[in-house]
């Protein structure tokens, strides 16, 4: 049958010269449900993206600040402690340097990453791509199954008034239109069946997916409070090995006369001298770190 009717069906609820019979309350609902669901996941999909690619920068940047720092420090006194790596250039094999150890976290963190990509973000875009695809293509079959509802009780509604009439102006009942009559009441029968059984089905999917969404995001959850922890847990293990170059940073210091307190080198404060007039009573500072550097705990 030409779809032609069911577009004029449409057309007429379009303009409001209709409306239609069949508009299930439940499903408006839910459909309404799922639209927000839909421009949650986006929105968490985009996030957990972009968490992503920010993991895959910090760990770039953090093995070009190692690299960066090893270059200046080479043949210097505190290469071993901070760009040489572990057990190299004089060092003993307990021995570890600022550049080693985060070489050694670069490393680590970009299989980390890898993983967060495969088993975080890859399951929420699939996630979304599950449902959002699956109860997209449902709403609208849904959709065509209404308006062909609608298609036929008109139909049938324009047959049985028009027979009427013929009565009423005291014409015989033609057999052929009673038969077209009985014809279209049996696919208006079909018709009414298949969208309430499919509403129904859909009605109860869309329940799940919106009202207990929680489920789809429990393991999803799981796995990024997992990611975390071993990651967090397996960067403090290393990081605690900087310790050891700190306190032999501060040993290099005292051999060569250096203050480990002071906020600048001697070169950046002579290079700020040459050629410079007499402070003349200028405040200066003490050349310490402020102890907040060291320790979060002191603002507490």
């Amino acid at each position: 049958m030409s779809n032609k009717p069911r577009f004029a069906t449409r057309l007429k609820e379009a303009i409001g010269a209709a409306n239609p019979n069949y508009s299930s309350p439940d499903l408006k609902t839910l459909e309404a449900r799922f639209s927000s669901l839909k421009g949650q996941l986006g929105n968490l999909v985009a996030a957990l993206s972009d968490h992503y690619e920010s993991m895959v920068r910090m760990n770039k940047t953090r093995a070009q600040v190692a690299k960066a720092i090893g270059d200046i420090s080479a043949e210097s006194p505190i290469y071993v402690y901070a760009g040489a790596p572990a057990g190299t250039d004089g060092s003993d094999e307990t021995t570890v340097s600022y550049a080693s150890v985060h070489n050694v976290l670069a490393s680590r963190h970009e299989m980390y990453t890898e993983r967060y990509l495969k088993f975080v973000v890859q399951y929420a875009a699939e996630w979304e791509k599950v449902v959002v695809t699956k109860i997209t293509a449902s709403l609208k079959k849904a959709e065509k199954l209404r308006v062909d509802l609608d298609h036929y009780q008109s139909k049938l509604d324009n047959m049985q008034h028009s027979s009427r009439n013929a009565v009423d102006r005291g014409k015989a009942v033609d057999p052929n239109q009673q038969e077209r009559i009985r014809r279209n009441a049996d696919k208006l029968q079909n018709a009414r069946n298949e969208y309430e059984s499919f509403v129904s089905a859909l009605c109860v999917l869309l329940e799940e997916v919106t009202g207990s969404c929680w489920k789809d995001l429990q393991p999803l959850l799981t796995k990024i409070i997992q990611f975390e922890h071993t990651i967090n847990a397996d960067e403090a293990r290393f990081l605690q090995n900087i310790n050891h170059a700190l306190d032999a940073l501060e040993d290099v210091a005292r051999n060569h006369g250096l203050d480990v307190n002071v906020a600048e080198g001697p070169g950046m404060s002579k290079c700020r001298a040459f050629d410079e007039p007499a402070a003349g009573g200028r405040e200066e500072s003490n050349g310490e770190f402020p102890t907040s550097m060291m320790s979060v705990d002191d603002d507490a």
